[in-house]
C-alpha cells in the first residue's frame, strides 16, 4: 500500500472495525460499509512475508513484492534531480511521486491508471 492509503486504513478502517466488532455490531450497516472498503485497500497487496515465531511472539523477518510502489531511485531528490527546494512546484513534484508510481503500476497491470 501507498503510505497515505495505509494511514487512512489504519486511522479509519482498523479502529472503527475493531470497535464495531467489540461492541457486537457485526450485523449492522456500519460494519457492511467498512467491510466494503477493505477489498479496495487490498487490490495490490501481494507478495511474500517471512515471519519468525518465538515464545508466543511473531516477528516480521522480511517482506517482498513484485508490485511494490517503493523504488529507491524515486526516494531521493538528489537521485531523481530536477527539484528546487525553495520552489512551490518542487513540493508538488515531490508529492506527485507516489501518485505517478501508483499510476504506472496500474498501467502495468492493465488498469489504465485508475482503479
Amino acid at each position: 500500500l501507498d503510505r497515505n492509503v495505509r494511514a487512512m486504513r489504519d486511522q479509519f478502517i482498523t479502529i472503527n472495525f475493531s470497535q464495531i466488532l467489540y461492541n457486537g455490531f457485526f450485523f449492522s450497516p456500519e460494519r457492511e460499509f467498512i467491510t466494503a472498503a477493505i477489498p479496495a485497500s487490498q487490490k495490490t497487496v501481494n507478495g511474500l512475508v517471512r515471519l519468525k515465531c518465538y515464545k508466543g511472539n511473531v516477528i516480521v523477518e522480511g517482506r517482498d513484492s513484485d508490485e511494490g510502489l517503493y523504488d529507491a531511485k524515486f526516494s531521493s531528490m538528489d537521485e531523481m534531480g530536477g527539484f528546487e527546494p525553495t520552489a512551490t512546484s518542487g513540493f508538488i513534484d515531490i508529492s506527485s511521486i507516489r501518485i505517478k508510481a501508483w499510476g504506472r503500476q496500474n498501467i502495468k497491470v492493465g488498469k489504465g491508471g485508475v482503479s
